[in-house]
């Protein structure tokens, strides 16, 4: 009788083998279910690390497409140009408007698609400061609760904390033609304030946008308060 031959077990293929993002997901999954309760919100310090790196990074990334048209139109630099300036220089209102929404894309490309796609709950900031963004029973954000979090109420309410506020209030000057843009800079001060009296008071260290999204921050691992 012919003996049967033992079969090789095969090399997963790269189609079979988990990305780093969905190794990632699996992960906080089974440990949001484990220990929900248990999670410690991210102290002061490190979340502040990560705010002062997502300002200049996100601030870069959203004033970038207002820097390149102003370059491009002018051959000259300019520091985050406001989007008045193009209809000074004569080119039509419209022109700033296309600039301010582009600016608005980028910016929900950088505080949105990275967290959602490629460090999941983590900006460039949070993911070198160890943090990350969970709801409350400290599994992952869905996508409308992130656009809920860092648009609605980060970019558009509390709006003093991030360089794309202001191109919002830009365009939508341009858009209404009417001057906006003090008051609503001024309220989005007032909420700021109130957001970061919450974070230092609040035991659970959650600010106005973690509380009207239903999420919160935490560490990740690597983080000394991280628990596995």
């Amino acid at each position: 009788m012919a003996k049967k031959r033992k079969e090789r077990p095969r090399a997963a293929t790269a189609e079979q083998m988990p990305s780093p993002a969905a190794s990632t997901v699996s992960k906080i999954h089974k440990e949001s279910k484990a220990n929900a309760s248990s999670i410690l919100p991210a102290p002061p310090l490190s979340r502040l690390y990560a705010y002062v790196i997502d300002w200049i990074l996100g601030g870069i990334v959203s004033g970038l497409p207002a820097v390149l048209v102003y370059l491009a139109l002018t051959h000259k630099n300019a520091m985050l140009p406001d989007l008045y300036v193009f209809e000074a220089m004569g080119y039509p209102w419209s022109v700033g408007i296309v600039v301010g929404l582009s600016c608005v894309l980028a910016a929900i490309a950088y505080f949105v698609l990275i967290p959602l796609l490629a460090w999941p709950g983590q900006t460039p900031g949070k993911r070198i400061a160890h943090v990350r963004v969970a709801t409350l029973d400290g599994g992952l954000p869905s996508v409308g609760r992130l656009i809920w979090r860092q648009v609605i109420v980060g970019f558009l309410l509390e709006g003093s904390g991030y360089v794309v506020s202001r191109y919002i209030r830009e365009t939508m000057v341009l858009v209404t033609r009417v001057d906006v843009n003090y008051y609503w800079e001024i309220a989005g001060m007032i909420i700021t304030a109130v957001s970061l009296l919450m974070f230092l008071i609040v035991p659970a260290r959650r600010c106005v946008h973690d509380c009207l999204a239903g999420t919160r921050v935490v560490p990740t691992e690597g983080h000394p308060l991280y628990q596995d």
